[in-house]
């Protein structure tokens, strides 16, 4: 049975939050030999695809493994997130001074523990990387934001910027949607909704909103969900 183009980029949807990556300017790529997946043959399907004039049927038209490789490669299926914590006052660079506070964690369990005994004002970066079932890198979301605490309750919030990396051939950022910040529940809450678009031939094949929210603590401590609000 063939796979249709629309029908296969609407049941793949973007997975959990599974781990964390280095800090990087993009998606991290992998090479052929790493993901098994045959990528040369998968940028030929969407050269193909994007001379026709009508993408959709050129894919049904394809072979199913065909397909199938198109999909591996260009489709998000999972994702990556990475987080970093900036100190912004004398309190908090104190804590990172004296090493009790690092900027890159392995886990938000980690983060939250080393700051668990400080206070002040932080800054706050998390980006999210999508990628497809062969391993590959699609794009980056990056919500940046800082917040003031007392050690017990976040006092403020303040959004900063949001933005976009591409690592694949037909991918688009259509810009920022929608933004916000402010304190709920003793937490800073800060959060952004980008479009991303995935077309082909001039046409847009798949459109995925991802949000990504920030959320500081009034002990310096991060962690993050995928919600568009401050609630």
């Amino acid at each position: 049975m063939k796979r249709r183009l629309k029908a296969a980029l609407g049941w793949v949807a973007v997975a959990g939050i599974v781990g964390t990556a280095t800090m990087g300017s993009g998606p991290a790529f992998a090479s052929d030999s790493e993901t098994g997946s045959d990528a040369g043959a998968a940028q030929e399907t969407y050269e193909l695809l994007d001379s026709s004039s009508d993408p959709l049927a050129t894919f049904d038209a394809l072979p199913l493994e065909d397909q199938i490789a198109f999909t591996d490669y260009f489709l998000p299926v999972d994702e990556v997130v990475t987080v970093t914590l900036t100190p912004l006052d004398a309190r908090s660079a104190a804590a990172v001074k004296s090493g009790t506070v690092g900027s890159d964690y392995a886990s938000m369990a980690e983060a939250q523990s080393a700051v668990a005994a400080a206070s002040g004002c932080w800054g706050g970066y998390v980006r999210r990387t999508a990628y497809s079932a062969a391993n590959i890198g699609l794009y980056d979301i990056h919500t940046e934001g800082k917040w003031c605490g007392n050690g017990t309750r976040a006092t403020s919030a303040t959004f900063s910027r949001s933005w976009s990396t591409i690592g694949v051939i037909g991918w688009r950022d259509a810009g920022q949607i929608d933004k916000g910040a402010g304190v709920y529940g003793g937490q800073a809450r800060i959060w952004a909704q980008r479009k991303m678009i995935f077309g082909a031939g001039g046409i847009d094949l798949q459109e995925y909103r991802p949000c990504l929210r920030l959320n500081g603590h009034g002990n310096g401590g991060k962690s993050l969900t995928v919600v568009c609000s401050i609630y």
